[in-house]
């Protein structure tokens, strides 16, 4: 991905209840956020810049800090405090200029350094992530709070004595117990904000059509993101058949299926410009459901298997990252869901 470059220039950033805000959300390409400030900054009360101008200052992230022992540490710790001073070592970067990249004022950027003020909510964590232009890998191990490099050697005997952890557990790098848990940890437009594309399977796609909103799935779809779903066919013998096992009154499951279905048709890709309609793909298969799947980028992976007795919202989800060569579980939900993509029937 090209090294980005964000100006604010032309546009006044405002100091409003401690936080900077600007005409526009700050974004930066992968690894590079340039922030320009060319205009006056209107300051409040009681701030007395020399000047009521801050000259242009840029911020450049070397590529290597984000694979760092130091930044994985801090990442996987939701260290912010010591992300920021790890980005300053490397940049030479003031507050401030920390400050209006990830939407916070000076005040609080030293304040978090500090200590005095802790960083928790995922809503500022992503400000932090698009502000920093953090690669997705370091986003998923902040947001996640998880480790995505492991130690390198585990203690164990035998030839397997060299395997690493991240070895053991595949590419695997998160599991909640429930869909609940997961999604109170990461919320729909962490995962879908800055796809590019998305492909899912499974009965209904509640997590797409129920909690992600429709002017961002619209935006996201006009801005060039490409979506496939696959439905459960609520027509078909296969969702009576899970009705019945998971003690639903006939048809529930059904309904709620079509109404998703209709509603992603006609809400979503009917409102679409004709030239990017193609974006949105809806299929539909008649097969036993074993599993949600859920795959972002080419890279992420959200599964959720079935379970017999259990609803999919209280069914263990494990999250997947995939790595650079062939094992690991990617590649076989990657595949689970291009042969079922195959073998559908497109709306």
């Amino acid at each position: 991905m090209q090294h980005g470059k964000v100006g604010a220039t032309a546009e006044a950033v405002q100091v409003v209840d401690g936080l900077v805000q600007t005409g526009r959300q700050v974004e930066g390409q992968r690894q590079r956020v340039s922030v320009e400030l060319g205009d006056e900054i209107k300051l409040g009360a009681g701030a007395r810049p020399r000047g009521g101008t801050v000259a242009a200052v840029a911020l450049t992230i070397p590529d290597l800090l984000w694979d760092s022992t130091e930044m994985v540490d801090a990442l996987a710790a939701r260290d912010v405090a010591q992300v920021f001073r790890l980005v300053q070592r490397a940049t030479h970067a003031s507050q401030t200029t920390v400050g209006v990249a990830t939407g916070l004022s000076q005040a609080q950027v030293s304040e978090i350094i500090s200590g005095a003020r802790r960083v928790s909510s995922i809503d500022v964590l992503t400000r932090i992530c698009a502000g920093l232009s953090m690669p997705r890998h370091a986003r998923m191990t902040l947001l996640l709070g998880e480790r995505s490099r492991m130690p390198a050697e585990l203690n164990v005997r035998g030839p397997h004595a060299a395997k690493t952890a991240r070895d053991q557990c595949a590419d695997v790098t998160a599991v909640y117990a429930s869909r609940s848990d997961f999604v109170a940890e990461l919320p729909p437009h962490v995962l879908f904000d800055s796809a590019t594309d998305i492909r899912a399977s499974g009965l209904s796609l509640n997590l797409i059509c129920q909690q992600y909103a429709d002017n961002r799935l619209l935006k996201l779809l006009t801005a060039g993101t490409h979506l496939r779903c696959l439905f459960l066919d609520p027509a078909g013998e296969a969702i009576r058949r899970q009705e019945r096992e998971d003690d639903y009154p006939d048809g529930h499951l059904s309904a709620l299926t079509e109404l998703n279905i209709q509603n992603l048709a006609r809400r979503i890709r009917d409102r679409l410009p004709a030239g990017v309609r193609d974006h949105l793909t809806i299929g539909v298969y008649d097969e036993a459901i074993r599993a949600n799947v859920l795959l972002i980028d080419d890279r992420i992976c959200v599964v959720q298997h079935y379970l017999p007795q259990m609803r999919g919202v209280d069914c263990p989800t494990l999250v997947i990252e995939r790595n650079a060569g062939p094992s690991g579980l990617y590649p076989i939900f990657d595949a689970m869901f291009s042969s079922l993509w195959d073998r559908s029937r497109q709306l």
